[in-house]
């Protein structure tokens, strides 16, 4: 397999600047995955390492080669699509044998190369089965096949899940992380479901309007996300931002006012935000604690066995959620005391940055 560096790719449609000045360095064997919002550019980049799209600006390098003006068959990746894309009337050993048979490989090797992906991919059974006659996994499971064969240096996966049911993408999650680790492959996969980034990727790549946003691994975009948007992004339920005024600035951090008077002293790095400034105060709903400091008025309680998300609203109107232990005996209509751990919360300022913080103590009330 081989890296894949991109550098400076920019990409316009007319006046319309919609990637710009992408510098990326994936490792070789590595599981990238591209997320971001409909419209960030996600696809659009993805397709300009397949070659689909031309960069307005920049460089691809594969395994150590330029293959900016390369034709996509000459850049040694292979793509799967969101459609399958598979051939009704062809078996399914035809299916995922038309690229070696558009290679005119010799029969034996054509042979030995569908057995081996049809054995990784655990098909070995349905190789003479139409496509109408398999299940949406098992045809998503052929088209990865068709790929798989012809032993590319980079594979490239655009929302190949996004047609399948949420069960059923739960099931292929697995079998594609399962598929990374046998193949030993480099792979860049884009999707909109921060999810399948989370619990797939081995580094994941934030993309907002067309910029990197951050790319780190999933812990590290949760625990340290650089910007408001990959806190808001990242994290299922999202990430609470509550406006908060500054009440004071000392060496050793900030004090702040949330909604309903309430006060936090966070650890941040002195000089980056002075007294009466307006930021954001960051703290994931898994993180908030029964404990006073946040009063919220509960609207809807989702019980989910173990945990039981909780939504409610502050006063002035700020919504809150809390991921609260399963059997929380709190209804509709309760007031809860919510507190805010320290070493847990995040400030961001009015541009969005992260501010930088200190270590602390484990809870402000």
């Amino acid at each position: 397999m081989a890296t894949l560096d991109l550098n400076n790719i920019s990409k316009s449609f007319g006046n319309t600047r919609v990637l710009h000045d992408i510098d990326l360095a994936i490792r070789d064997k590595e599981f990238v995955v591209f997320v971001g919002p409909s419209g960030c550019g996600k696809s659009t980049l993805l397709r300009i390492i397949a070659g689909l799209e031309e960069a307005s600006a920049g460089k691809i390098v594969i395994g150590g080669t330029d293959v900016s003006n390369a034709h996509p068959v000459d850049r040694g990746i292979s793509m799967v699509f969101q459609s399958y894309a598979l051939y009704p009337h062809l078996t399914v050993f035809e299916n995922i044998a038309f690229p070696l048979r558009v290679q005119k490989l010799a029969d034996a090797d054509l042979r030995t190369r569908v057995g081996r992906a049809a054995e990784i991919l655990q098909l070995t059974d349905k190789l003479d089965l139409k496509p109408g006659q398999l299940s949406g996994g098992q045809r998503q499971r052929v088209a990865i096949g068709r790929s798989i064969v012809r032993n590319p240096k980079v594979f490239l996966f655009d929302e190949p899940l996004s047609n399948l049911d949420a069960a059923l993408r739960g099931d292929m999650r697995v079998e594609l992380s399962q598929l990374h680790r046998s193949l030993d492959a480099t792979m860049v996969y884009v999707t909109h479901d921060q999810v399948e980034a989370m619990t797939m990727a081995d580094r994941i790549v934030v993309l907002n309007k067309g910029r990197i946003e951050q790319f780190g691994t999933p812990m590290e975009l949760y625990h340290h996300p650089a910007t408001k948007f990959v806190a808001g992004f990242i994290g299922q339920p999202n990430m609470n931002l509550l406006p908060a005024t500054v009440k004071s600035v000392t060496s050793s951090g900030i004090t702040a006012v949330l909604p309903g008077d309430a006060v936090v002293t966070l650890p941040v790095e002195p000089g980056t935000v002075r007294q009466g400034d307006q930021i954001e105060v960051g703290i994931r709903p898994e993180d908030l604690v029964a404990a006073k400091g946040l009063r919220a008025t509960v609207q809807v309680m989702e019980r989910l066995g173990g945990v039981s998300i909780t939504y409610g609203v502050l006063p002035g109107g700020t919504r809150i959620c809390a991921a609260l232990p399963g059997d929380t005996p709190v209804r509709e209509g309760d007031t809860i005391d919510l507190g805010v751990p320290v070493d847990a919360a995040h400030a961001f300022d009015q541009s969005g940055a992260v501010l930088r913080r200190r270590n602390a103590p484990q809870i402000a009330g």
